[in-house]
């Protein structure tokens, strides 16, 4: 059987739920009579193999050779293995069942290897190696590896994988990468390295752009990598996320340069990093953004440092066009401050932006939304992050809210002065406002919620607005 796309297994997945419901009945009674003339039996082998494939971990998949005969060699079949090392009593047992099923039908395409290996002693990593290596001669599409050992990072991988011409996905997690020699990827669409060390500082960027096809790219950097100047070039890439551990303290003169014109998203979270270059965003139509320039703590912005204001000037055009956005209240301070030296640019396409608020840090808001002329729905949501000291603030609104549609405010109220602010803020400057939705704490007790509910029934600009208390 042949799928064309993600959304048709997914598709197909949910649609033989309840065989695989059935076949775990059939497991349990473990019984050949009770199978005799079942219609899950008589479906061809192909469609089982892909059942099994996308719904069970291996060791499952083994499990449905005691259901019949007709089920005996059928799990020798199904292109593809998802284990974990601790399944297996011994760690040479592990390692001979996937050289006893590599063994098999060795001309058939591998479609998939999922790995979480854990150990805790001093990890193998010559056999480990080998294994990897046999996956990626076997024309494997999706490789999925996670090393949660002692010794995770230090786990090599072998250099097939950067030659290995069926690979669609690949996913490392705690690995260490080798220095390239000769990359090719043909077929490489999707690449998550998280939190991986690179035997060379050149790697990663040498990886990325040696793949012509990858669409989607995802990297978690760890906070102990060599890379100062990451550079991601790619001309087909449509997705991308840079996630970093924000809470290192750490002060890193650290670069990003993105290259990447077709790129339709983009997510970044990391605090260290103190230059951000977005080259060719014509495409950028979705982007999350967490991040401060590296100016946490008791670093500050200071106007007068002109490279740091061209940056950031030259960022936030960047993402000027997206029509979709997130952005967390630690990036809104930064963003205020450069505001009080330089205008921000106009977000004409954002129709639909998510604020995440640490505490009650709201009245940044005016500012950002003055420069927002289109937009319609706004979410207000809440992080845990911490505060600068000493951070200037907005006294009162600056601007009517003449597009705003759609207001939600998912942190629960809790009836205080600063939260009814922020309400009577939207109710009074919105023009066009049809429906401001709240939620109010748990802890509230009855007769509090009634007064809260008298309270927001204050005048509002918008006639046909809405308040909609869950």
């Amino acid at each position: 059987m042949c799928f064309r796309s993600g959304s048709d297994k997914t598709h197909l997945s949910e649609l033989l739920i309840p065989l695989i419901d059935s076949i775990f009945v059939l497991m349990d009674e473990e019984r050949e009579k009770r199978v005799r003339g079942d219609w899950i039996s008589n479906l061809p082998d192909s469609l089982l193999c892909q059942v099994l494939l996308l719904n069970l971990p291996t060791k499952d998949v083994v499990k449905t050779s005691v259901l019949s005969h007709r089920w005996r060699n059928l799990w020798k079949c199904v292109p593809g293995l998802e284990l974990d090392n601790r399944d297996f009593a011994q760690h040479n047992r592990f390692v001979s069942f996937v050289d006893y099923f590599l063994g098999l039908n060795t001309e058939s395409c591998l479609h998939r290897f999922k790995l979480k290996y854990d150990c805790d002693d001093e990890p193998e990593f010559g056999l480990i190696n080998r294994c990897i290596h046999s996956v990626a001669t076997r024309k494997v599409k999706h490789i999925d590896v996670l090393d949660d050992s002692y010794g995770s990072w230090d786990l090599p991988m072998p250099l097939t994988l950067y030659t290995c011409a069926t690979l669609v996905s690949l996913k490392l997690t705690r690995l260490t990468l080798p220095s390239p020699k000769f990359v090719s990827l043909p077929c490489l669409k999707v690449m998550k390295l998280v939190v991986v060390n690179f035997a060379h500082v050149m790697a990663l960027e040498t990886l990325i752009s040696q793949c012509p096809v990858l669409e989607s790219l995802v990297i978690g950097r760890s906070f102990c990598d060599d890379i100062q100047v990451l550079r991601v070039r790619s001309m087909s890439l449509l997705k991308f996320v840079h996630l970093a551990n924000t809470s290192e303290g750490l002060y890193e003169d650290l670069v990003l340069v993105i290259d990447a014109p077709r790129l339709e998203y983009l997510r970044l979270c990391d605090h260290r990093i103190a230059n951000f270059v977005l080259n060719n965003p014509a495409s950028l139509v979705e982007a999350d953004i967490d991040i401060v320039f590296n100016l946490i703590f008791e670093a500050k912005f200071d106007p007068n440092d002109l490279p740091k204001r061209n940056m950031i000037r030259k960022f936030l055009r960047g993402i000027s066009d997206v029509k979709d956005m997130t952005i967390t209240s630690t990036t809104l301070e930064v963003t205020y401050d450069y505001s009080r030296c330089e205008r921000l640019p106009f977000f004409r396409n954002l129709s639909f932006l998510r604020v995440e608020l640490c505490g009650y840090r709201w009245e940044m808001l005016p500012i950002f939304l003055e420069r927002c002329p289109n937009l319609k729905s706004l979410v207000v949501g809440s992080i845990n992050h911490r505060e600068k000291e000493g951070f200037n603030i907005l006294s009162k609104p600056r601007c009517f809210l003449s597009s705003l549609e759609y207001v939600k405010i998912e942190r629960p109220l809790k009836g205080e002065a600063r939260e009814m602010k922020l309400v009577s803020y939207f109710l009074e400057n919105s023009k066009i406002l049809k429906k401001l939705t709240l939620r109010f704490d748990d802890s509230l007790k009855k007769e509090e919620s009634v007064i809260l509910r008298e309270h927001i029934a204050i005048p509002r600009l918008s006639s046909s607005c809405q308040v909609i208390v869950l």
